[in-house]
């Protein structure tokens, strides 16, 4: 069991690390791979998150933050605050989401894939001034819902 548990935490921090990796490079001529890659890894995050708590999440949130944070805004801020409130946020109510079925489990996961890319945008527009509009936030919800269940499905496959 303990092994298992192991191996699925190595591959989802592989995950992590590639989907990281990807989304901070600039590819111009194709941005929409970094987007994809962007939303990969926040998904994973939260579906990492969900199903394998551990209190070393909070260490992972807090290094992807400041690294996204300096990569992507050239200041520390957004990343790291949004990635330490979903954390926050999942702890104060994780023995209700325990109870909670796959649908709905995948329903909040959802909310929070779209919750945690909205605080960075605002975040990012309060601290660092970067503007956004309506579209971009419409944008980002399209992405989101084309990407998910194909995300989720694969995500789930891994995990068993």
């Amino acid at each position: 069991m303990g092994l298992q548990v192991f191996k699925t935490y190595f591959i989802f921090n592989i995950i992590l690390l590639f989907s990281f990796s990807i989304s901070v490079n600039s590819l111009l001529h194709i941005e929409i791979i970094n987007i994809l890659f962007y939303f990969l890894f926040h998904l994973t995050f939260i579906y990492f998150l969900f199903y394998y708590y551990h209190y070393t999440h909070y260490i992972l949130g807090f290094i992807y933050g400041i690294l996204f944070d300096i990569i992507l805004l050239n200041s520390i801020g957004s990343h790291l605050i949004s990635f330490m409130v979903i954390l926050s946020i999942y702890l104060l109510f994780k023995k209700y989401l325990l109870l909670l079925t796959s649908n709905q489990i995948s329903l909040i996961i959802f909310i929070s894939l779209n919750l945690i890319l909205y605080i960075e945008i605002l975040l990012s527009y309060f601290l660092n001034n970067i503007y956004f509009t309506i579209s971009h936030l419409f944008n980002y919800l399209v992405i989101s819902i084309i990407i998910f269940i194909p995300i989720v499905t694969i995500l789930n496959k891994l995990n068993k």
